[in-house]
This record gives structure tokens, sequence and C-alpha cells, in this order.
């Protein structure tokens, strides 16, 4: 007998060929089976669909196509069509360790006020295939969770967006706040965060790394100027749009000049390596970046991670 949906697994994709299975076996090998599996394949132009079709023999995985809108319109199509209590957030190229269900239904019963479940995600360099000393998220350098929802949502603003995009967030909530605001370029999961914790929701954070994110050569240069134009354009929102408390609007604004009379600085210069120097300078800088091994929870559930 097939067990209720309780989570609904939310995946858009657009010209995810060679990546999308890889997470589609993410999501089957979890510990917890139920759960429903919507794909929206995103006016793609490679061979995403064909991809999935061997998969849809799971009668818990599914494919919706569209035309090419966007992100954030695939991941409402999804949404749209979810059935389950929660929905759970994973993109076409990123990857599940296989507790994370698991984990983040036993997060929600240990804090029941909480409407959204966060956890970090190990990064997987995708020229490489090694594993980074550094998470997704640390760079942002997440605070302790605040319990008030207005904390919560200072501290968003303060640090910046220090949830990682694969989040469950409980679908009555959505259904409440609304879904991801289509015509944003970049950074919506960014203003949905912000949102939800403007109309007081309460955010729990799993202490386990739960996911991986690829991060591939160029992605973070080439997407730099859209990201920071969407950011810009979230924080306006906030000090605009949002039914706030005055200090948090003049929070949002003060961040939104800061960052932008920043944009002009350039970052400083690294060391100077002479030449026969440079080839080692590389392997050490290697070295320091990533594990030589995978941490062991990585290595247990993708021992091949060249096959990803």
């Amino acid at each position: 007998m097939r067990l209720a949906t309780t989570f609904s697994i939310v995946m858009p994709a657009y010209n995810a060929a060679r990546t999308i299975g890889a997470a589609i076996e993410s999501v089957l090998a979890q510990t917890r089976s139920d759960f429903e599996l919507i794909v929206v394949d995103d006016g793609s132009t490679d061979a995403t669909a064909d991809r999935v079709k061997p998969y849809l023999r799971d009668t818990r995985v599914r494919i919706l196509s569209q035309g090419n809108l966007g992100l954030p319109s695939a991941r409402n199509t999804a949404i749209a069509a979810a059935g389950g209590m929660f929905v759970s957030l994973l993109d076409s190229d990123d990857l599940w360790l296989p507790r994370y269900l698991e984990t983040m239904a036993a997060t929600l019963d240990d804090e029941p006020s909480a409407a959204v479940v966060y956890t970090d995600a190990w990064v997987l360099d995708d020229e490489t295939r090694r594993i980074a000393r550094t998470t997704a998220m640390s760079p942002w350098h997440p605070p302790a969770v605040p319990r008030e929802p207005e904390q919560f949502l200072r501290a968003l603003l303060e640090f910046g967006n220090f949830v990682f995009v694969g989040a469950t967030i409980r679908r009555a909530t959505l259904l409440d706040v609304g879904l991801f605001r289509v015509g944003l370029p970049a950074v919506e999961d960014y203003e949905l965060w912000l949102r939800i914790a403007a109309r007081g929701y309460r955010f729990a954070r799993s202490p386990l790394k739960l996911a991986i994110y690829r991060q591939r050569p160029g992605q973070m240069s080439a997407e730099r100027a859209k990201m920071a134009r969407a950011y810009h354009e979230v924080l306006r929102i906030v000090a605009e749009e949002y039914e706030v408390s005055d200090d948090v609007r003049e929070l949002a604004r003060r961040t939104r000049e800061q960052d932008l009379a920043s944009q002009g600085s350039l970052p400083p210069k690294g060391p100077h390596i002479p030449r026969p120097f440079r080839r080692l300078h590389r392997a050490l800088s290697r070295a320091r970046r990533f594990y030589l091994r995978p941490p062991m929870e990585v290595r247990k559930a993708f021992p091949d991670l060249r096959s990803l």
C-alpha cells in the first residue's frame, strides 16, 4: 500500500540533462518514501525530458512541461500541483544526502511552530569533483537562529541570504504568503524568506549538512551583476512594499545604500607568485580549498563523485 504524501519535492529543470539523473536518484535514495517528486521542464532545448522518462516508472515521480518562463515560475508550477503537507526544494543540479527528508521531518516535529526548516550544504566543485572545505552558506557567516520572526528578518537583512535554497516549507505557509515572486532575475528565494519572516513565521535550522550544492566554473562571476541588481531590488521591495516596522524599512534602505556605495571598490589583489612556483602554489591552494577525501557522510552516499 502506498503511503500518503507528506513531502512534495519541487525540482525545476532547464537544460539539465547532464545532472538531473543524479538529482532524482538522490531523492529516490531517501530513507523516507512518503513523497512525490514534481519535475518541471522549463522549456529545455536539450535531452532533459528524456533523462527523466526512465524514472517515471516510479509512480511518485512526474514531469510537467512549460515554455521557458524562468526559475520562479517553474517552482510555482510545481507547488501549484503539489499535494503534500510540506514543500521541499531541490534544484536539478544539486543532491540530497539520504537522510534529508527524515531529518526535515524530525526537525519539524521538534519545532512545531516553525514554518521553514533549512540546512547547509557541502559544495561539490564540478571541475575537480572534490568537496570544498567551506560549505555553501559559510561565506554569509550564518548567525544563531533567532526565534522571533522579526529578529530573523533583521538577521537576513544584515547578513544576507544565509538560508540555503534547498529548504522545506509548510505548504500552508506558502498558500498564506504567496509563492515565488516572478520577475526577479535572481535571489527569488531570498525574497521569499524575507516575506515569510515579515509575515510572522518562524524558521528552524538542521544542525546537519544534508545537501550537496554543485558549483560550476565561473558560475558566481558570470551571475554577479545580475544577482547584485536582484539583491538591490529585493531590498527596495522590503523597504517600500512590505508591512513592517519603520526601523526594519530603514534597515533595508540603509543596507541597500551601503551595498550600492561599495560596488565600486576593488577586491584586494592576491600575492605575486613567481612563475617557477605557480604550479606548486596552485596545488597547495587546492589542498587548502578541498578535502583530499570526501567527508564520510558524503563518501557513503556518493562513493563515486566523478559519476555525478
